[in-house]
């Protein structure tokens, strides 16, 4: 290909994952997952000539352990701060119950998660300090998360061109 379309379909790859990037902060978009798009089908075009294969897969694992992070962390979070197992499934429950009730985009979830570990550990424990602080350690975990998500996708997006452009 000339010169002009591998810069321009180089630069639809970057926006893709810049996209992605955003997503993940504004978790709207599945954004680690748009990043990692991106590279696959940079590397399918370029059938691996610039991105060699141990790398793409090595990619692909940070993408599986950072894109998973708000499922494991949150769980983690709330177990650390003392919270039942019954707990984190109110916790799941209510996680779903907030994206249907509350439509704004991860904004239920969130809210339904931390209320469901919330009223599931008072009804386990009927102590509101062990509650909150069960709730609070899921949400926490919902943080640490989206910074997982971030260093990852950051992480992806300078390997991707430096191996690109620098390699």
């Amino acid at each position: 290909m000339s010169l002009i379309a591998d810069s321009l379909f180089f630069g639809l790859i970057m926006l893709l994952m810049i996209v992605g990037l955003i997503g993940v902060i504004i978790p709207i978009l599945p954004g680690i997952f748009m990043i990692w798009l991106g590279v696959l089908v940079y590397v399918w075009r370029d059938n691996f000539e610039t991105l060699s294969l141990a790398t793409f897969v090595f990619i692909s694992l940070i993408v599986i352990v950072a894109g998973l992070s708000d499922i494991w962390l949150p769980i983690f979070g709330a177990r650390k701060s003392g919270a039942a197992k019954r707990t984190i499934i109110t916790g799941l429950l209510g996680a779903i119950l907030g994206s249907i009730f509350i439509p704004i985009p991860i904004l239920g979830t969130i809210i339904g998660y931390a209320v469901g570990v919330l009223l599931g550990e008072y009804h386990k424990r009927r102590d509101w300090q062990a509650a909150w602080r069960a709730s609070m350690g899921g949400l926490a975990g919902w943080g640490i998360a989206t910074i997982v998500q971030l260093v990852g996708g950051l992480l992806i997006i300078l390997i991707f061109a430096w191996a690109v452009l620098i390699v």
